[in-house]
């Protein structure tokens, strides 16, 4: 008995030695409950408070992090874990995000320090131009909150909300704007689109389209990027058709 109790003992001490970097019990847990999200990302979140250096547990939850749009979150993990073990991140499938995931990462440290709007305007940028348009818009939000006078950022901002189909979000951020400078194109513009074509406000949605054609052709407006004005122009016939 002695000789199996030391046995035992010993088991123990190789195991815990073993794996002092890693939890089994992440893995174990993560495929026993696979369907159980919130009930993974609590227990994972508990471990990482009693052991803020495992690796493991830390990618596992960046990963449900990522599939519940916490995406933010998710990144910071990743570039945490892999401060600790670079190789193992390395490693693992999540490192295909890698690069990303540590550049957004920084952005968003730099941004929070420093509380720099142009700093926010990038992070909300580059989550835009990936698809992140959650991040994109809490990152353009931000911004606001710091520099109110960004016309630019405005928009975005309310794009960013179409794109997720928040429509009477992005419609308040562009009335606003039009009711502070009625001849922004773009204001007019995207206003009447979100309109027409996301709150089904059809006719209310052509006033705005209607006055974006009216800029675009009879005043000397500065579009943001070249060749636009004719693209433009063939859309704003397409949104009016049927108009007299």
């Amino acid at each position: 008995m002695k000789i199996a109790k030391a046995l035992f003992l010993l088991s123990v001490f190789l195991f815990s030695t073993l794996h002092a970097k890693s939890f089994p019990v992440c893995k174990e847990y993560y495929y026993i409950n696979e369907n159980k999200t919130g009930e993974k990302s609590t227990f994972l979140e508990k471990i990482l408070k009693e052991n803020p250096d495992n690796v493991e547990c830390m990618l596992k939850l960046a990963s449900l992090y990522l599939r519940t749009n916490r995406v933010a979150q998710a990144f910071d993990l990743i570039r945490r874990a892999y401060t600790i073990d670079p190789d193992f991140v390395e490693q693992q499938n999540i490192s295909k995000i890698l690069d990303l995931a540590l550049r957004l990462s920084r952005l968003g440290e730099l941004a929070h320090k420093n509380k720099d709007p142009e700093l926010y305007n990038e992070l909300g940028d580059t989550y835009y131009e990936v698809g992140i348009f959650d991040e994109a818009a809490k990152a353009y939000a931000q911004s606001l909150q710091l520099d109110k006078k960004q016309s630019k950022i405005k928009i975005l901002l309310a794009l960013s909300y179409a794109n997720m189909g928040q429509y009477n979000k992005s419609e308040n951020v562009l009335r606003k704007l039009v009711k502070e400078e009625p001849y922004n194109f773009y204001a007019n513009y995207y206003l009447g689109k979100v309109l027409k074509n996301g709150l089904d406000e059809v006719a209310e949605g052509k006033i705005y389209l209607r006055m974006a054609s009216y800029i675009l052709n009879y005043t000397d407006i500065k579009l943001e990027k070249e060749g636009e004005r004719k693209f433009l122009k063939k859309d704003l016939q397409n949104e009016l058709k049927g108009d007299e």
